[in-house]
This record gives structure tokens, sequence and C-alpha cells, in this order.
């Protein structure tokens, strides 16, 4: 009977160890899936600001000529370069997540 008991209490106290582990792989999942939707949202708001700024670009600059012009370019060329180092630098991130997603909902899977 003892032995049952323990037995008994040992699989109680198991399946409790799992479903803890469970559902905290569950609450990481929900704060990457928010993490990864506000990344979204953060690439695209900097994609709409990208467009708005060459929008302004091409209409308020096709006249400037000499230093000011050159200097204006160097500018432009280097924002230019930071806009696709941050675009490829969030989704990066973007699919690092994914890959960190797909191994939680697996352990998730497997807890069950």
């Amino acid at each position: 009977f003892i032995f049952r008991a323990y037995v008994s209490v040992t699989n109680i106290t198991d399946k409790l160890e799992k479903e803890a582990k469970r559902m905290k792989c569950k609450m990481e999942i929900e704060a990457l899936e928010s993490l990864l939707s506000n990344i979204g949202n953060v690439l695209k708001e900097f994609e709409e600001s990208t467009l708005t700024f060459q929008r302004a670009h091409g209409s308020y600059t096709e006249n400037w000529s000499g230093a000011s012009r050159d200097s204006y370019d160097q500018y432009v060329q280097k924002l230019n370069i930071n806009g696709v180092k941050v675009v490829e630098l969030g989704n990066n991130l973007k699919n690092e997540i994914n890959e960190q997603l797909d191994r939680l909902h697996a352990k998730v899977e497997e807890l069950k």
C-alpha cells in the first residue's frame, strides 16, 4: 500500500512539473509573439518614414547644387545604408524569434 501511494504521489508530482514547464513555455511563446508583433510594427513605421523622406527628397532637392548638394547627397547615402541595415537587422531578429517559437511549440507538444 505504501509503495502504491508513493508511486501515485510521484506520478502526480511528475504531471504537475510537466504542466508547470508547459505553462512556462506558453508564457514565453506569448511574450515572443508580442515582441515579434512589435518588431513588425516598428519596421512598418520605419519603412513608411523612409518613403516619406524619399518623397520629400525628390520634391525639394532637385535644384540644389554645389557643396551643399554634395554634403546632402553624402548624408542621404549614409541614411540609405543605415536604413538597409536596420531592415536587415529587424528581419534577422524576426527570423530568430520565429525559430525560437518553433522550438517552444515543439517543446509544448512534447510536454502534453
